[in-house]
């Protein structure tokens, strides 16, 4: 930097944890990107996971150092106030913290311009009955009242809220008595995009997802083996082996795509006829690639699938969480012609430019009610 020249706010940016390749870990990534000269930190990082931090240091919390904590969600959950309390000292201008659980509670977000940009208030304290990992028993109970107290108390050290969707907007405002603005995630609409050439969708339904409960991709399995129609189910998860047998059982005509990369992933929402989405998310970047990629969605029409999808638009959203809504909302898509490129342009309203430039917005106009110049660089 030139002598003399202002080097502007200090920046810090902080995510949860980065494990895999889900839809925090890439917006953070981006969020990552827009602000360059932000100094980074998470709670634990996976060395595997290859996070583009261009050339900055990553720091991360004792947490990380102690190996068997390392990938034990269930382990790190009582430690990671407190861990977010002693990664640092260091006084902040402006802190960023990219929050589904406890990163807002870091320290220098106590004193600095602190903006959190929320996935969802902490789902352990809140939302137990969306999510049936992990559900019961006493300490259960004793767990989710004392989250719930240090969750309502961290949000006091929050300057301003971004939520990801209107239902997140409302959690905030239900659990926390605050006001946030809407910034959507980015969505990659750069490489999932219609194929070059137009061609022929296959015959089939696609489902993506981790393979854990609460995507309820046995509803997708269930209610395309009733519709006796074809499935293709892509990614992998600790229910892949319960829902292989499932499908098994059903006799329904069902393929397992195990981690398929970008480019096979790509390639299967483009041939797919629709893309089943059963389970309730806080925002579900799946059925935008979907879109993206010209593909209508059938949807339970809960969370944040209502800022996403267009009903008899570009998808069909069903009133129940059931075998039975699924089948009928299926059969009504496969006879209902919806337009590539109207859900094509859609998905074009969630890009990352378009992520990239409300985020600054919102950082430059709540620094500047502050009397700060933040410049992304």
């Amino acid at each position: 930097m030139p002598e003399g020249s202002n080097p502007g706010p200090s920046i810090a940016l902080c995510h949860e944890w980065l494990g895999n390749w889900t839809g925090s870990e890439r917006t953070f990534a981006v969020m990552a990107e827009a602000f360059p000269t932000a100094e980074l930190f998470a709670l634990t990082v996976n060395p595997e996971l290859g996070f583009p931090s261009d050339g900055r240091s990553l720091t991360t919390t004792f947490v990380d150092r102690l190996a068997p904590l390392r990938s034990a969600r269930a382990l790190q959950l009582p430690l990671m106030p407190l861990a977010w309390r002693l990664v640092t000292r260091r006084p902040y201008d402006v802190v960023i913290t990219s929050s589904h659980a406890c990163a807002k509670g870091f320290r220098p977000g106590r004193t600095a311009l602190h903006l959190s940009y929320c996935y969802t208030p902490m789902r352990y304290a809140w939302l137990s009955s969306l999510d049936r990992r992990g559900r019961g028993g006493r300490l259960r109970v004793l767990g989710e009242t004392y989250f719930r107290r240090w969750d309502r108390m961290s949000a006091r050290w929050v300057d301003e809220f971004a939520a990801i969707s209107t239902c997140v907007q409302e959690r905030i405002r239900r659990f926390y008595g605050r006001e946030a603005r809407v910034i959507a995630p980015p969505v990659n609409t750069e490489f999932f995009v219609l194929a070059a050439e137009p061609q022929e969708r296959g015959d089939f339904a696609l489902a993506v997802s981790r393979m854990v409960g609460y995507k309820r991709i046995d509803l997708a399995i269930r209610a395309c083996s009733k519709m006796r129609y074809p499935l293709v189910v892509a990614g992998r998860g600790p229910e892949e082996r319960a829902l292989r047998t499932l499908a098994a059982d059903l006799g329904g005509n069902v393929r397992f795509v195990e981690s398929p990369d970008d480019d096979a992933l790509r390639d299967l929402y483009r041939q797919a006829r629709v893309l089943v989405f059963p389970g309730e998310e806080d925002f579900g970047i799946v059925p935008v690639e979907a879109q993206a990629c010209g593909t209508p969605v059938l949807a339970y029409g809960r969370g944040g699938i209502l800022d996403t999808v267009v009903p008899g638009v570009t998808g069909v959203l069903v009133a129940e969480q059931s075998e039975k809504a699924l089948a009928s909302g299926l059969e009504d898509i496969l006879n209902r012609p919806l337009d590539p490129l109207v859900c094509r342009r859609n998905a074009e309203r969630f890009s990352s430019d378009r992520f990239v430039a409300e985020l600054r917005m919102w950082v430059r106009e709540a620094a500047c009610a502050r009397g700060l110049d933040v410049d992304p660089g």
